[in-house]
């Protein structure tokens, strides 16, 4: 009796850790480019992620890489064929001339679980 316990419990323990962890997959611009703009201008470019799985994308966090860049999210929750939007604003830092690259960071439930887009384009006086 007590090693039909024993069997049991560690039947028990064994089939819960085999959980399979299931990924949500995306399609998306990975890098978009503005052109041209003047230091004094702002620039407003919207990335679509698409989810091409069958479970639900979630997306936990967004984040840019400095100060200049701003991004909302139109849905944290996004289900399969389907995309949420991500509107990046970038206003140039004072005396900020020349080529720029500004990345945008999404954590999901996807493997790898960061994404980074790129916001990219040439700053003049």
């Amino acid at each position: 009796m007590r090693n039909n316990i024993l069997l049991f419990v560690i039947t028990i323990m064994f089939l819960s850790c085999d959980k399979k962890t299931e990924f949500a997959t995306i399609e998306f611009e990975k890098e978009i480019d503005f052109g041209t703009i003047s230091s004094k201008d702002t620039v407003i470019k919207i990335f679509k992620i698409y989810n091409t799985s069958e479970i639900p994308l979630k997306i936990s966090e967004i984040g840019t890489s400095c100060g200049c860049t701003g991004a909302i999210l139109s849905d944290s929750i996004v289900k399969k064929g389907n995309y949420a939007e991500i509107e990046v604003s970038y206003h140039p830092k004072k005396e900020e001339t020349g080529s720029v690259s500004n990345s945008i960071v999404i954590e999901a439930n996807t493997n790898p679980p960061y994404t980074a887009l790129y916001l990219k384009g040439n700053v003049i006086e």
